[in-house]
C-alpha cells in the first residue's frame, strides 16, 4: 500500500495552511508529523482521510486518486485513531473494538468467525483481554487510547492514521502505547502516519518525518537525518539538545 502526494496543499475556503507537499509513503513505514499548535497537523491529517478537499495538488492510494475510493472500500485501507473519543453510549471495551469490523461487514451485520478473531487478536495483541467486558466510558485514559489502538488494528488496515495518540497520558503510558505502535510497524507491517508533540518520536523504528513550520514550509526525510537542534528550534522556538544515550541505544531531544 502506497499513498503519495504531489504538490499536495492543504487548508479551508480556498486559504491555504500547507503547501505544495511532495512525499510517498510506503509499506511497513512509520511517519511522525510535527509542528506547534497551529501549523495545519490536523488539516493535514483531514485531507489525507478524505475528509477535507485538497486545495491543490493530488493525494493518491496505490496510483489511485483518493476521492475516486468509495468510502467502505477506503476504510479497508485506512483506519483512524483519534486524540480524543467519547462514545454516546456505555459500549464494552470489547463491543468497541468490534465497531473496526464494520468495513468488512454487510451492513449491520452480526460478527462472523473471522471477525470474532480479528477482536480477540487485537486485545491478546495490546494485551487488554482482562477489559473485554468493562464499560468503555469507566476505564483510564490509558485503557481507552488502548482500546481505540485495538479498533484499527483490528479493523485490518495496512494504514493506520494516529492524532496524538499519547496526549493527556502520563509517563507510563505514553511509554508503553509508544512501544505497541512501534510494535505495529516492525511485528505487524502497518504504516503509521501519527501526529506528535514529542521529537523523540521522530528517532523509534527508523521513523520519517514531516515537519511542519509556521511560515509554511515543511522538510520532510528520516528523523534521525531532520530532526537537528536547529530545525526543533525553529518548530517550537525553544533552545535544546539532541542526545544519544549509549547506555540504552536512545536519541532523545530535551529543551534547555
Amino acid at each position: 500500500m502506497k499513498m503519495e502526494m504531489k504538490n499536495l496543499s492543504c487548508g479551508y475556503h480556498g486559504h491555504a495552511v500547507i503547501e505544495n507537499i511532495n512525499i510517498t509513503i510506503g509499506t511497513k513505514e512509520m511517519w511522525c508529523v510535527l509542528g506547534a499548535n497551529g501549523v495545519g497537523k490536523t488539516t493535514f491529517f483531514k485531507t489525507a482521510l478524505r475528509l477535507l478537499e485538497p486545495i491543490n495538488g493530488n493525494l493518491l492510494l496505490n496510483d489511485i486518486p483518493l476521492e475516486s475510493w468509495n468510502r467502505k472500500e477506503l476504510a479497508k485501507q485506512i483506519a483512524y485513531v483519534p486524540q480524543n473519543h467519547v462514545p454516546p453510549f456505555a459500549f464494552t471495551v470489547k463491543e468497541v473494538i468490534a465497531m473496526g469490523r464494520n468495513p468488512h461487514q454487510q451492513g449491520m451485520g452480526k460478527l462472523g468467525g473471522e471477525d470474532r478473531r480479528a477482536v480477540e487478536e487485537a486485545m491478546e495483541l495490546l494485551g487488554i483481554d482482562y477489559l473485554c467486558n468493562k464499560d468503555y466510558t469507566q476505564i483510564s485514559g490509558g485503557e481507552r487510547q488502548l482500546t481505540l489502538i485495538a479498533r484499527a488494528i483490528a479493523q485490518q488496515t495496512p494504514i493506520l492514521v494516529m492524532d496524538e495518540p499519547v496526549s493527556n497520558l502520563d509517563f507510563g503510558n505514553q511509554a508503553r502505547i509508544i512501544s505497541h505502535i512501534s510494535g505495529l510497524v516492525e511485528k505487524l507491517g502497518r504504516t503509521v502516519i501519527m501526529t506528535t508533540h514529542f521529537p523523540d518520536h521522530g528517532f523509534l523504528a527508523d521513523a520519517n518525518v514531516l515537519m511542519l513550520y509556521k511560515d509554511k514550509r515543511h522538510c520532510a526525510g528520516k528523523g534521525k537525518d531532520v530532526i537537528t537542534e536547529q530545525a526543533v528550534k525553529e518548530l517550537y522556538d525553544i533552545e535544546n539538545r539532541i542526545l544519544y544515550l549509549d547506555s540504552c541505544k536512545k536519541t532523545i531531544c530535551v529543551s534547555l
